[in-house]
């Protein structure tokens, strides 16, 4: 199969920029949680990549309630966000610190 350079430089360079999927998954999550800051009562954080660049993150924290014997588990923020160039281009809602959301 012969290809042009242009061509040949293209899929190089696509190559290069594609990296493993959970180091990708794992750099979701890292800056999700850069951009919240402290979470009260974090459990979790999870990141499924949907399709393509489209990425699922779901922070889930731990609730005591009285009188139960052991903690339930609810997400607390869900975001649907857009990778590009490893890093998070948007965000759907915005990712805001938590420090801002409570006021503090």
């Amino acid at each position: 199969m012969v290809q042009t350079l242009a061509e040949a430089t293209k899929s190089n360079v696509q190559e290069k920029a594609k990296i493993a999927p959970a180091l990708q998954e794992q750099l979701v999550r890292e800056e999700v949680l850069e951009k919240l800051g402290t979470v009260k009562d974090f459990y979790r954080i999870d990141a499924k990549n949907v399709y393509h660049n489209k990425w699922r993150v779901d922070v889930w924290t731990l609730i005591w309630k009285d009188g139960m014997y052991g903690p339930s588990y609810n997400i607390k923020y869900s975001y649907f966000c857009t990778i590009q160039d490893n890093c998070i281009a948007t965000s759907d809602p915005e990712i805001i610190p938590e420090k801002l959301r409570l006021g503090v």
